[in-house]
């Protein structure tokens, strides 16, 4: 894979605002960007064995891409003051969350030798994700609306492929930042 395809890839996004910024389970981080479209999940049925059961379907609005930040550390900053990090109480990463919600990708780098990724927004925010420990670990994916994703893993190697590959599948690169 060529660097390229990740410049590629952010730069469809530069000047998009977020949306829907939000923490998910422990200190994940979900954005969204684009135009607004409803996922429908099937229907997953009671179980019999469980008193009170029923059947469930799950419906999430998502955008034309989705960035989920994932098993890393990170920290959100606005104009150079830290807000909040991986770390952080659920209130003060849901503050985090919102002053970056409505801000626009400005920029995108990457340093693979150190693991660690920046991305730069329009009204002064900054995410910075990094390994947070010594285990190889996606530190976040970019679902992008043709399907593929865009996976970043803590050693700093690159993956880019449909989004039906199967988890443990997907063949991983080392890229050159500066090439």
């Amino acid at each position: 894979m060529s660097p390229s395809i990740i410049q590629q890839s952010f730069a469809k996004l530069y000047g998009i605002p977020s949306w829907h910024v939000r923490q998910g389970y422990g200190s994940f981080l979900t954005f969204e960007f684009g135009t607004p479209r409803q996922e429908i999940e099937p229907v997953i049925n009671r179980d019999p064995n469980r008193e009170g059961s029923r059947p469930t379907r799950m419906v999430v609005i998502r955008g034309d891409w989705h960035l989920w930040i994932y098993c890393c550390g990170w920290r959100i900053t606005q104009d150079g003051s830290v807000l909040a990090t991986f770390e952080s109480s659920r209130e003060s990463i849901a503050a985090a969350c919102g002053a970056l919600d409505g801000q626009a990708l400005s920029e995108f780098t990457f340093e693979p030798e150190r693991g660690e990724s920046i991305f730069r927004f329009d009204l002064g925010g900054k995410l910075t994700t990094a390994p947070y420990d010594d285990d190889l670990l996606e530190q976040w994916m970019l679902y992008c609306p043709d399907s593929n994703i865009l996976t970043y893993r803590s050693d700093g190697a690159f993956s880019h492929g449909r989004g039906d590959t199967k988890h443990g599948d997907e063949e991983f690169s080392k890229i050159d930042a500066t090439s």
